[in-house]
């Protein structure tokens, strides 16, 4: 795959003026002070590289070719994360790589790519195609943590506004917590009991097993447009299971990832100067992590929101409210709501913005607030700052990361 992706970034950058290549190179540099004085305190300081270019084409009245990819780098101290003082990873990797079969009827999708379902603001339930990468989500926003996965997509354009899409992915990728050296990153979960570093097996699903797919159709009635979706996959986040070593009888954390069965639906309208949006997705087969021991218990979960928004001139401000339950056994039982809120704001002909995000679980007392400003310093270059701040304690995500505070600043440039 490595070398795949450095062709990939090498075609990019070497082919000539007059293609169309797109992309951007940066320079993010964030602070996560741990301002806590309790024992365990974990600051971190990184500087996080970025080239990521892009070329489209058009190979003839039918065929449409996207070739993307991008470097990261890092060099970071992250103390007692990483147990030495300096943590240093370069990864290659290709992004949207993918061939566009088009009629007018019916087009197809072959190669890696992300695909967005559902309709709400950042927690979007049916969004179960892509994995993500959770330092990304929480630093950027989701749709610059999807990950894109391999897969063939076909749509057809029925009467009435009306598409089916139908989706096959026939290899398992899974979310990241980061994927710059993830086992010293300070947004790594993977060790649900919070304790020492131990040994851990991590068994992903390759051949038949790994195959994923689904179905969304999607049309509109009565100025409302709504899909309908059913998809059958895998959990991108793994499910642990604390458990004994059989030869050397030390406890290992065994990490799998359970397949599950999903089916959802969302709508979306206009009254007035409002927008109005609704998700829901049920899994009705799934597995779930236990709160109460370390391990996978099976049960089925069920997430709906409603949410409006509204735009207007330079500003978009959206409001979301969730509700989630989950069950099938008293380990996994639970039942909370979350409020999110998004605001985007433009200034000075658009070279200037601000956008504000923050999410609240009042069951678990967590919120996450983000803002992110930036700023155009000449043509083509961004200066951007940002801050996050996590409140409360449990065991849900926001939680789990209750001393991850973070700043960062950077520069980027496009080209």
């Amino acid at each position: 795959m490595r070398t795949v992706a450095a062709a990939i970034i090498t075609f990019l950058v070497s082919v000539p003026a007059f293609a169309q290549v797109d992309g951007h190179a940066s320079v993010i540099v964030d602070v996560l002070p741990d301002v806590d004085e309790a024992p365990g305190r974990q600051s971190v300081v990184e500087a996080r590289v970025r080239l990521f270019a892009e070329r489209h084409d058009e190979l003839g009245p039918h065929l449409r070719l996207n070739i993307a990819g991008y470097v990261d780098g890092l060099l970071a101290d992250r103390g007692v994360l990483s147990g030495d003082g300096t943590t240093t990873e370069v990864i290659v990797r290709p992004a949207d790589l993918y061939l566009d079969i088009v009629t007018p009827h019916l087009d197809v999708r072959l190669g890696a790519a992300r695909l967005v379902w559902g309709r709400l603001d950042e927690f979007q339930p049916t969004d179960v195609v892509n994995p993500l990468d959770l330092s990304r989500f929480l630093m950027e926003g989701r749709s610059e943590a999807r990950l894109p996965v391999g897969l063939v997509r076909a749509r057809a354009f029925l009467p009435r506004s009306t598409t089916l899409e139908a989706v096959v992915v026939p290899h398992f990728r899974r979310g990241r917590f980061d994927q710059l050296d993830e086992p010293s990153s300070p947004f790594n979960l993977a060790d649900p009991t919070g304790s020492a570093p131990r040994s851990t097996v991590t068994t992903e699903p390759t051949g038949v097993a790994s195959l994923q797919g689904g179905l969304r159709l999607t049309t509109t009635t009565a100025r409302v447009d709504w899909s309908v979706s059913a998809y059958r996959g895998r959990r991108a986040f793994p499910i642990s299971t604390l458990a004994t070593n059989a030869q050397s009888q030390a406890l290992v954390i065994r990490e799998s990832f359970p397949r599950f069965t999903m089916i959802g639906g969302d709508f979306e309208t206009v009254r007035g100067l409002w927008g109005v949006r609704g998700e829901v997705a049920a899994f009705v087969d799934d597995e779930l992590q236990s709160t109460r021991l370390v391990r996978g218990v099976p049960g089925r979960s069920l997430t709906a929101g409603i949410g409006v928004d509204r735009k207007a001139g330079d500003y978009r401000i959206a409001a979301n409210a969730l509700w989630g339950w989950s069950g099938g056994d008293e380990e996994v039982e639970r039942t909370d709501i979350s409020f999110v809120l998004a605001a985007d704001r433009s200034f000075a002909r658009e070279t200037r913005t601000l956008r504000v995000f923050g999410v609240y679980d009042p069951a678990d007392a967590t919120a996450f607030a983000r803002v992110i400003g930036a700023v155009s310093v000449r043509e083509n270059v961004w200066l951007e700052g940002s801050a996050g701040v996590f409140t409360g304690s449990s065991l849900d995500v926001i939680g789990r990361l209750t001393r991850r505070d973070f700043l960062y600043a950077r520069l980027k440039v496009f080209f």
